[in-house]
């Protein structure tokens, strides 16, 4: 019996892949560091974002205010801010 609790699921499995095609691409998890900098761009039109201050960032969600369109929120893209690596 397999681990699934079913009979011969291995071998239905196997012969439902095909074994002459290459198999996809498994995703991968990027994980940044939360020390790491990183750019808040607004989800309108990718501008810098700048925090609107207050009690925001730790048990309510910080709020961001876009200057250039106006958008004011919580949600927000993130460009990771690579270290160059011929410096140092």
């Amino acid at each position: 019996m397999s681990s699934n609790g079913f009979k011969g699921a291995a071998r239905v499995a196997a012969s439902v892949q095909p074994q002459d095609e290459p198999k996809e691409r498994e995703p991968t998890i990027a994980r940044r560091s939360p020390f790491a900098p990183a750019t808040k761009l607004c989800p309108k039109c990718l501008a810098p974002l700048k925090g609107t201050g207050g009690i925001g960032g730790w048990l309510v969600p910080m709020n961001y205010h876009c200057p250039k369109c106006g958008y004011t929120g919580t949600v927000y893209f993130e460009k990771e801010n690579q270290p160059d690596e011929r410096k140092g």
